[in-house]
């Protein structure tokens, strides 16, 4: 349970590290009004799946429809995003970037051996 505590820990402090320097450092440059600013809804809603995703894991079963869930509540976000004309598509990317480098540098220990360059 430290471990799972740790990696939040983490995981949460690069998605606040990047949202200061890819959503609210080009808001302060270039005006509230931009379109592709990073999606802190992306980002933040990444984050809560992560958070689930440590219950989910203990259950084979779940992983499969726990990722279609996943996906389906992203993309409702990133629609309504768009629709609402609060980001663009640049601005949804970055979130989402944000939110699986978050993960990514959280969860590096177990995958850094797992990609051969």
């Amino acid at each position: 349970m430290k471990e799972e505590v740790k990696k939040l820990i983490v995981s949460g402090f690069v998605i606040l590290i990047g949202l200061v320097l890819l959503k609210y450092l080009p808001m302060w440059l270039y005006g509230s009004g931009i379109l592709f600013d990073a999606s802190a809804h992306i980002a933040i809603a990444i984050f809560i799946l992560y958070f689930f995703w440590f219950f989910i894991d203990q259950n084979k079963n779940w992983r499969i429809p726990y990722f279609i869930f996943a996906f389906m509540v992203l993309t409702i976000i990133s629609v309504q995003r768009i629709i609402s004309n609060n980001h663009n598509d640049i601005g949804l990317l970055m979130g989402l970037v944000l939110g699986l480098v978050s993960i990514g540098v959280a969860e590096w220990k177990r995958i850094k051996n797992k990609f051969d360059f």
